[in-house]
């Protein structure tokens, strides 16, 4: 979440500098291999991604979101739709946490009605 978070805020010159911080911040292969993997998955289908939250998020634009929750929920709509191994109530769980813990007072609820959203409007997708 922070790296897709400082990616979005510095733009494209921090996109290797988010890489290599994930790889230094990560403790086991398997935790390594995943984060560069749902962050690659996540900014190579940004447009995407942000096509769909913008369809589902009714009368916010991604602009006027807290970039916090922005980063958190282009993560989490990644996760859900490109990474199948994990399901996505856990995904959509984790996520409210990390907005509760890291964003606005509103967040976790906001976050929770987006990602459930997506979650019940495109479960085919991941099948």
């Amino acid at each position: 979440m922070l790296a897709l978070y400082q990616a979005d805020i510095l733009g494209e010159i921090y996109v290797q500098d988010a890489r290599e911080w994930l790889i230094g911040r990560s403790t086991s292969d398997e935790l390594r291999t995943f984060a560069l993997e749902l962050f690659e998955k996540t900014l190579t289908n940004v447009g995407d991604i942000d096509e769909l939250l913008e369809s589902v998020a009714e009368n916010w634009h991604l602009s006027r979101m807290a970039a916090v929750d922005r980063a958190l929920l282009r993560m989490a709509v990644s996760e859900m739709l490109y990474c199948k191994d994990t399901p996505p109530k856990v995904v959509i769980n984790e996520v409210v946490e990390l907005a509760k813990r890291y964003s606005t007072a509103a967040s976790g609820a906001f976050v929770n009605g987006i990602l459930d959203r997506i979650h019940k409007d495109h479960a085919e997708e991941r099948g």
